[in-house]
């Protein structure tokens, strides 16, 4: 028990009265290499009164790559037209395209001398050419003056004129990349493994003060009933594709300068329009929760929607001979909003072990969610009859920024680009007390 983590279980759920305490291997209920995670009740003389084990779930994430084959160049041009200059603007007629030529480079030369300083008359003479009645003139430039976009891709700048008369520059780009159509290569990265045992808040009703007191209360012989058997809760859960996992998904950005230029992005790294690259994310998919005794039989169950994302919490109250659940979890709806949602259940010991749903709250929402750092957050609220305050805290309880809210208003954009990447709450006060939270996920 040198490393076992240890709580406290108060006499009140206790059926003889007297308080106990128990070890799990560890706060988070796991431990190395382990399949169980293992926790065991003593009394306070350390005599073992009971023990129980639970299933470990081990989250993990798929990798798929091709192999690289080489190294390619991939090359872009990008073409930029302005406008039409001709003889009004002193250029003279394709006829005299000697002419032509030099009073173009003269024009590009006053284009571009007071912003680029390795311009010269010669040097612009020297790099100009004709083909098919088109002039072409060869433009030096210099790195890191940030007066062309994508410096690092830049490779060569040419100013051109049609017969037309349209005139522009023409920009050439070129990377250095490998060529992945090799064999696919897979493996898999395990994540923090994790056990289905849940330690849920409980509440006497009769006993509540005002700040709702309770228990983080793993285990109890007599909240729940009161025979000797210990009851405890647990998560009813599996490893499934797209659940809570702490890896990032594969998102490409499509503004970036290798996706913008070559199409290379996350999932097309060589940028020829094919796929190699794959991650594919098996995490902790949570259905419900059950109350089960230490026989390892379900006393009631509480089934949760299919669409809920990540972890469920969950509060039991208990008055005289009922007993209530609140179950908070989170999901996205048709528009891509992210709803907390709180559901009551009810358990009614004649009518089965299936706890019903007594009421149903959608609260705020957040979109987008999860946020790229610097895009706004806009944040959904009930409307209210007085001034209301937003507060976004850091998963630590610390306050990163309070915002006002207008008595009729409906919506807040909440700034991100003074946050850090990571978890964040929002919460809402209403005249003095706590009406709404959520989270965010800022990238």
């Amino acid at each position: 028990m040198n490393s076992a983590d240890t709580r406290f279980i108060p006499g009140q759920y206790m059926k003889n009265g007297e308080a106990a305490i128990y070890f799990s291997d560890d706060e988070y209920g796991y431990k190395d290499n382990g399949t169980m995670y293992t926790a065991e009740i003593f009394d306070f003389e350390l005599r073992p009164l009971k023990s129980f084990n639970f299933p470990i779930l081990r989250p993990y994430c798929r990798f798929e790559e091709r192999a690289s084959t080489g190294i390619q160049e991939k090359s872009r041009v990008i073409k930029e037209d302005r406008f039409i200059i001709d003889e009004v603007d002193g250029i003279p007629p394709t006829s005299d395209m000697e002419a032509r030529k030099n009073a173009y480079v003269e024009y590009i030369y006053e284009t571009l001398r007071y912003t680029n300083p390795s311009v010269t008359l010669a040097i612009l003479q020297n790099g100009s050419r004709v083909e098919d009645n088109s002039i072409f003139i060869s433009v030096p430039f210099q790195k890191g003056m940030g007066l062309y976009r994508f410096e690092e891709y830049l490779k060569s700048i040419e100013a051109y004129i049609e017969p037309s008369g349209m005139w522009g520059f023409s920009y050439s780009y070129s990377i250095q990349t490998q060529k992945f159509n090799g064999e696919w290569n897979v493996w898999a990265w395990e994540e923090t493994p994790i056990s289905n045992f849940c330690t849920p808040r409980c509440n006497d009703v009769a006993k509540l003060n005002d700040w709702n007191g309770g228990v983080y209360l793993p285990f109890s012989q007599t909240f729940f009933n009161d025979d000797e058997a210990f009851e405890y809760v647990r998560f009813k859960a599996e490893v499934a594709e797209g659940g809570e996992s702490s890896f990032n998904p594969v998102t490409d950005d499509t503004q970036s300068p290798e996706a913008y230029l070559f199409g290379i992005t996350n999932t097309d790294r060589d940028g020829d329009g094919e796929t190699d690259y794959k991650r594919t994310l098996y995490g902790v998919h949570y259905t419900g929760l059950e109350v089960v005794n230490d026989n390892n039989q379900v006393l009631y169950t509480f089934p949760i929607p299919d669409n809920a994302e990540g972890k469920p919490t969950v509060e039991f109250f208990k008055s005289d001979n009922s007993i209530l659940a609140q179950v908070n979890y989170n999901w996205h709806n048709e528009q891509g909003q992210y709803v907390q949602t709180v559901r009551f259940y009810r358990i009614d010991k004649s009518t089965g072990s299936v706890a019903k749903v007594v009421k149903e709250e959608n609260h705020i929402t957040a979109r987008p969610n999860p946020a790229s750092k610097g895009t706004p957050v806009v944040v959904d609220i009930p409307a209210s009859t007085s001034e209301r305050t937003i507060r976004v805290s850091a998963l630590n309880g610390s306050t990163v920024m309070s915002l006002n809210v207008e008595a009729d208003a409906t919506q807040i954009s909440v700034p991100t680009e003074n946050l850090s990447s990571g978890i964040y709450l929002i919460t809402v006060t209403d005249k003095g007390h706590t009406s709404e939270t959520c989270k965010i996920i800022v990238r």
